[in-house]
């Protein structure tokens, strides 16, 4: 009826309608829903004004969070940021100065390309320098709750241990930075691919780890360290070979829970040794040496002397803070798998080659006996030395290396020598003394370089205050490794005393009635003893005896 008063008939109406919609469809979202609460009365025009208002909410909100993004994702470049990390670091590592560079976050990762720290008294390192770190870092890590930044990768680390403390207040300030586990950071674990790790602080206690993998691991409070690869040396102890080291370090003590080193054929097991800390690391436990090279366990100096192989169960003593260092002792026995050999180098051997007609010398090989072997404080004792080379030569008694006094360096200097002595004028110590000249010529070199560095800034001015710590640290390694190098220049001035008795067979001295005369032969033994006093250094061993058989060979 009503279409038919304004004469609209139904299909008429029905287009209507069609046509109508189509228009309101073209008109856009706001029209649509204003249109379609418009039939509402007042609680269509308020649903309308309240999606309105929440529309516009949203748009700012997601604004601002677009906006917050991006700053999460600049802020590690911002110098408030960097500054901010910069203490907290500086103060986690009880660090009196530290520098940083490259610090950015990139695909949900943190990058560090370099980082150079000096430690206080109360921290654990005296100098620190790591390269290439890397951990996880979200968005809001370092803002709200706790950052998990995983397993942080070092591709490099250079890194000087402090040997021990000043005071107790120091030691346990160290051991608080080591161990401790921050709050806001969850540092679990390290994986460092490349490490050099230093300790000490002179040449009796100074050792050092190179070229090694390092696993670091958080067990409760403490940390359990893995090492595969690289040269562990300490004192006399050079550069054998690092299988495997697992060492665990607790608040009171490091243990060394598996220790496989070696050298050659030669293995070193340390497991079971134990460092307790505090001023004074001590160290205890026993070193099972298995076929070592001597030449890996003597001064340098004596490497053309002396050589084979050792083998013994060795108690090992000292402290990494202390006047005397680390030392070790124990008996060496020669069971047939290990040889001690004494070459012709030393005087009297050659002596006795040159008047015994039968039999030569050159060559010593010691394959039966046993003796004490103590190694500490810069020196070496060797005391119950009993040694046979089958029928040829006997050796017996007692011999002590020590550090020169300051009265034998200073008469030495005054003599013009500079510690390599004799050696020099002897053809057939061509190898030791390039090596020595090779040693002493790139010191020369590093030290002038070191040098330079340490003076010289960027405008070539001589201002060490205006280097960065990086190159401060730079220097300093180039120094470190010339002190790594004194205790092979030091073995060429060590002196030796002590007393051997020696036996050779019966008719060695058969060309000369004189030999014979004053080395008659031992009825008892029916062998030619012969009492040899060891007094000097080491080029000058034995000299004085065999100039005597050499002028007493004549008559």
């Amino acid at each position: 009826m009503a279409l038919d008063i304004i004469g609209m008939t139904e299909d008429k109406f029905e287009n209507f309608g069609d046509r109508l919609r189509q228009w309101v469809a073209s008109q856009g979202f706001w029209f649509q829903v204003r249109y379609s609460m418009s039939g509402k009365g007042m609680q269509g025009r308020l649903m309308f004004h309240l999606v309105n208002i929440g529309f516009r909410v949203l748009v700012f909100l997601l604004i601002a969070a677009i906006f917050v993004w991006i700053y999460l994702e600049r802020r590690t470049g911002t110098a408030h940021f960097l500054t901010g990390f910069k203490e907290s670091l500086t103060e986690g590592i009880s660090a009196s100065e530290l520098e940083m560079r490259g610090l950015q976050r990139l695909q949900g990762q943190m990058e560090l390309s370099r980082i150079a720290a000096e430690g206080n008294n109360g921290t654990f390192f005296s100098s620190l320098e790591a390269r290439n770190v890397r951990c996880k870092m979200g968005l809001i890590d370092g803002l709200i709750g706790v950052w998990r930044p995983g397993v942080i990768a070092i591709a490099k680390l250079d890194l000087d241990l402090r040997a021990g403390a000043d005071d107790a207040e120091s030691a346990a300030s160290m051991a608080r930075v080591f161990f401790s586990d921050p709050k806001k950071v969850e540092i679990r674990s390290f994986d460092i691919a490349e490490a050099k790790l230093r300790w000490g602080y002179s040449d009796r206690t100074q050792g050092s780890i190179e070229s090694t993998k390092i696993k670091m691991q958080r067990v409760g409070d403490s940390w359990r360290l893995i090492l595969k690869g690289g040269y562990l040396s300490q004192n006399w102890l050079s550069r054998v070979e690092v299988v495997e080291l697992v060492v665990l370090c607790t608040p009171e003590e490091i243990i060394f829970e598996k220790a496989d080193l070696r050298q050659g054929k030669g293995t070193i097991d340390l497991a079971g040794l134990r460092i307790k800390t505090g001023e004074r690391p001590t160290v205890e436990g026993v070193a099972k040496i298995r076929s070592i090279p001597i030449e890996n366990l003597a001064p340098v100096s004596t490497h053309s002397y002396v050589d084979g192989t050792i083998s013994g169960d060795f108690t090992v003593f000292g402290s990494t803070n202390s006047r005397d260092g680390i030392g070790f002792e124990g008996q060496v026995l020669l069971d047939g798998k290990d040889t001690v050999s004494l070459r012709d180098r030393i005087h009297l051997l050659k002596a006795l080659s040159v008047v015994d007609y039968s039999r030569n010398y050159h060559r010593i090989d010691f394959r039966e006996g046993s003796f004490q072997l103590r190694v500490a404080g810069g020196g070496l004792e060797l005391s119950e030395v009993n040694l046979k080379a089958e029928d040829l030569f006997t050796l017996e008694g007692v011999m002590r290396v020590r550090l020169p006094t300051q009265k034998e360096i200073d008469d030495t200097i005054a003599k013009g020598g500079d510690g390599i002595g004799d050696a020099l004028a002897d053809a057939e110590d061509d190898a030791f003394v390039s090596r020595s000249l090779a040693q002493k010529n790139a010191s020369d070199i590093t030290l002038k370089r070191a040098a330079m560095e340490s003076e010289r800034d960027k405008s070539g001015n001589s201002r060490e205050d205006e280097l960065s710590l990086f190159d401060r640290l730079k220097a300093n390694y180039e120094l470190r490794r010339l002190q790594q190098q004194a205790p092979d220049w030091m073995s060429r001035m060590l002196r030796y005393e002590g007393s051997f008795r020696i036996s050779i067979p019966s008719d060695s001295f058969e060309g000369s009635s004189r030999l014979q005369s004053e080395f008659p032969v031992d009825a008892s033994t029916g062998r030619v003893p012969i009492n040899v006093p060891v007094y000097g250094e080491i080029y000058d061993i034995t000299l004085k005896q065999a100039e005597s058989i050499y002028e007493w060979r004549k008559n």
